[in-house]
């Protein structure tokens, strides 16, 4: 995605509030905006895309970083004990043009390695280079920045990948410029993201979701209420009702879903399976 991204975005959404608030009496709070927004729906002014795009604007100042990165787990990372070839066949097989670069393990990354940067080792053997020579310092961010203030940050510092840090000083995630303006347009694909499916239909009313779904999202989709207090996953909702991982085929109820773990391990849960109570077991639960 290219450093404009951003700029073109605001002009875009500049350009939708000049049509909709066109001929309006003036607006003075957030809300006000937001009925004009839904207004402006029915009205045909703005579709629903552009419509979505502007409620986005509301919810992204309040949004965290830790709300919309890839978490640790699914970050695609290299050791420093890699060779330039890894490194190469790595961002092939992932797609990704940056990678994270630890030492010892995950919880501490020491830079980040650009694909551009390696072009010119193509050919070059193992012994004739070594990966510290090709690392870049890290932009470390807290995890519960507000991505806002991050979007700012990337612009001023012309770089498009932080690292998300917790409390404690450790990796908690990474997140891209194209993460933060995802959260106003949707989602952005090119030609090397791997399509993932967060929620199959199957038979009989269930359907398998990913554990990494955002949960206001799953709430959505199964029209049911999840208060958010300290999880922001599928699977952060599941641990956190339990107060612990869930075994393998566990079976439990909540919030009026008969939920089944599909895939798990000790750490970390994968895959379940979800469908709505019928009525009766509803009453009987």
């Amino acid at each position: 995605m290219d450093s404009d991204s951003s700029g073109d975005i605001a002009f875009s959404k500049l350009n939708l509030l000049r049509r909709l608030l066109f001929g309006r009496p003036r607006v003075r709070s957030e809300e006000e905006l937001q009925e004009v927004i839904n207004a402006s729906e029915l009205e045909g002014i703005i579709n629903e895309d552009e419509g979505e795009m502007l409620h986005s604007i509301f919810e992204f100042g309040e949004t965290m970083v830790r709300e919309i990165m890839v978490p640790r787990t699914d970050m695609v990372c290299c050791s420093t004990e890699t060779t330039v070839s890894e490194l190469l066949e790595a961002i092939i097989a992932s797609g990704h043009s940056r990678i994270p670069i630890y030492q010892g393990t995950t919880d501490r990354i020491v830079g980040l390695v650009y694909a551009k940067d390696l072009l010119k080792y193509w050919g070059v053997t193992d012994e004739e280079v070594r990966v510290q020579s090709v690392i870049r310092t890290p932009f470390f961010v807290p995890e519960t920045k507000k991505i806002e203030e991050l979007l700012k940050e990337f612009r001023t510092r012309r770089v498009h990948m932080a690292i998300a840090i917790d409390e404690y000083g450790g990796t908690s995630g990474l997140v891209t410029i194209e993460d933060l303006l995802e959260e106003i347009v949707g989602d952005i694909k090119d030609e090397y993201d791997l399509e993932e499916e967060w929620i199959t239909a199957e038979e009989e009313g269930w359907a398998l979701v990913d554990c990494r779904l955002n949960i206001e999202d799953f709430a959505a989709h199964f029209e049911v209420s999840i208060p958010r207090e300290r999880f922001d996953t599928v699977g952060g909702w599941l641990v956190d009702l339990l107060g612990r991982v869930p075994l393998q085929n566990e079976q439990l109820i909540a919030n009026g879903l008969a939920v089944t773990v599909v895939e798990c391990d000790e750490r970390t849960l994968r895959k379940v399976r979800v469908r709505h109570l019928s009525e009766n077991e509803e009453m009987e639960s």
